[in-house]
């Protein structure tokens, strides 16, 4: 059922927006304070156990959650829907328990775990399936409702009371990881049943007449028409995730684990934006294209896609020249070896927030089978490259044992010749122009800029290191704001439209 008085996009995705940034703030100081007590080895290994299911969970999903969220938001479905999904979360929990509780031998459970006691394996694989399978499913329906507000209230509140949590551990002297994994599992099951409230609300909305074609039958072959392109995308998709922190953890050890688990932390910031719209995005374009508004369509996307590449780009450029200051200043000595990881992937989420939004696009529009095959071919020649960049000179095919770092590197080229790809693909899907000049100037202006910022403050300026980083940052913000106003294309808009903004700024100044 839709809500009687639903949001506007703009104010959801505001909401969201500040949500998301809030949320990403906490639980990244939450990620830095566990990286500095716990120190490179017990935080390289967290990072490890819970990687391999995230892994897990891409395996067995098999993109029936985006089929979910993309039903949900096309029209009103029924109660009898909702359980149906809620029964198939449970199946995937119960193998999973039972897989790796149980059949598995220990002999396996040594090679895949390097060691690690079969205890803190399944907490590990209890903390992620409540984090990222159940958690994600309330926020989809919240989503699918127009409920931004309300759900990401409580996102909030979750990662604010790990952080407490983490933080009473250690003033406790009780930071061990079977504990906050345990912490992990009861913060996200009380969050699902609060969220389930929150759904029993939407349900009791719903009319009785609303999706009654839902059947048990038309339900199943629903999903199954839609996933079963996914299948062999989700199964490498699981060997492309697991194989790429597997083979670090394997060649690297969980020091270096630990470097790229806190370049990668530190690189999802320049996806707070992204994060923020794209449920928003996939709803609005999947209910556009239900209703055939090509026009709308394109509009979305290609705003939606040049504006989130140059915030990406934004943060990269003022982030990656103090690379070093921010290690050194946050983690410590002790992570001074991973400076070049995080300045590599702090490439990483410019592109990557084009490939989520394109991914999403082809999945709302049910163009599900052009991501399948390019997702296939890029994840198997994926694997390879990462062999390549970790494996260490003396195996039998050579590498060239490049540990994080490597990894890294393969993750950001991998990333720009995918998304373009795909990019070039919904632009003859849909029949328009595939533009690519603005990715470069884009992100060239604001690593320059970036960099000019820096060593124009350093030049003039004896100080701190954080007054040198503010200072930077203020200028550096002038000089993009000049690009965005020479060059307003980047972002997808005319020139007009930044006056517009401001000018309805200052009349609503004046009138207050």
């Amino acid at each position: 059922m839709e809500n009687k008085n639903p949001a506007s996009i703009q104010t959801r995705f505001a909401v969201s927006l500040a949500a998301n940034i809030l949320r990403s703030v906490i639980s990244l100081i939450t990620g830095i304070l566990l990286a500095r007590w716990l120190g490179p080895e017990h935080f390289g290994r967290m990072a490890f156990l819970l990687v391999t299911f995230l892994a897990l969970r891409q395996f067995l999903d098999m993109a029936s959650s985006s089929a979910f969220f993309t039903f949900l938001s096309q029209r009103k479905r029924s109660r009898r829907f909702v359980n149906f999904f809620w029964c198939w979360i449970l199946i995937q929990f119960v193998f999973s328990l039972l897989v790796v509780g149980w059949l598995m031998p220990d002999s396996l459970l040594n090679i895949i775990w390097k060691g690690e006691k079969q205890t803190i394996i399944l907490l590990a694989l209890v903390a992620v399936f409540m984090q990222q399978n159940v958690w994600p499913i309330a926020m989809q329906m919240a989503e699918a409702n127009r409920e931004t507000v309300r759900a990401q209230k409580l996102n909030v509140v979750v990662v604010a009371v790990h952080l407490a949590v983490i933080i009473a551990l250690w003033l406790g002297g009780q930071l061990f990881l079977p504990l906050i994994f345990i912490a992990l599992i009861i913060e996200w099951t009380i969050a699902g049943w609060l969220a389930t409230r929150m759904y029993r609300e939407y349900d009791d909305q719903t009319d009785e007449t609303e999706g009654k074609d839902d059947t048990a039958a038309n339900v199943f072959n629903e999903f199954w028409d839609y996933c079963k392109p996914f299948i062999p995308y989700a199964w490498l998709s699981f060997a492309y995730t697991f194989a790429d922190r597997w083979m670090l953890q394997q060649w690297g050890g969980a020091t270096e684990q630990a470097y790229f688990a806190v370049a990668h932390q530190f690189s999802a910031v320049a996806l707070l934006a992204t994060a923020s719209i794209l449920r928003i995005f996939w709803k609005e374009i999947a209910e556009a294209k239900y209703q055939e508004d090509n026009e709308k369509v394109k509009l979305l996307y290609q705003r939606v896609s040049k504006s989130l590449y140059f915030i990406g780009a934004l943060a990269a450029g003022g982030l990656i020249p103090w690379s070093t200051e921010i290690i050194t200043l946050l983690l410590g000595a002790t992570y001074s070896g991973g400076t070049f990881t995080l300045m590599l992937m702090l490439l990483y989420p410019v592109h990557q927030s084009m490939g989520q939004i394109g991914g999403a696009m082809l999945y709302a529009t049910n163009h599900t089978r052009i991501q399948v095959i390019l997702g296939c071919i890029f994840m198997a020649l994926s694997i390879i490259v990462a062999y390549y960049m970790l494996a260490p000179e003396s195996m039998i095919v050579p590498g060239l044992g490049l540990a994080s770092h490597g990894l890294a590197i393969k993750m950001v080229i991998m990333s720009i010749i995918q998304v373009n790809v795909l990019s070039w693909f919904i632009a003859k899907i849909f029949v328009w122009k595939f533009e690519w000049v603005y990715q470069v100037v884009g992100l060239s202006l604001a690593v320059a800029a970036g960099w000019i910022a820096k060593l124009f403050v350093e030049f003039i300026i004896t100080a701190h290191v954080t007054i040198l980083m503010a200072a930077s940052a203020a200028i550096y913000l002038i000089l993009m704001s000049l690009v965005v106003y020479t060059l307003p294309w980047l972002l997808g808009i005319e020139r007009e439209t930044i006056q517009q903004y401001f000018t309805n700024m200052l009349e609503k100044k004046s009138i207050l």
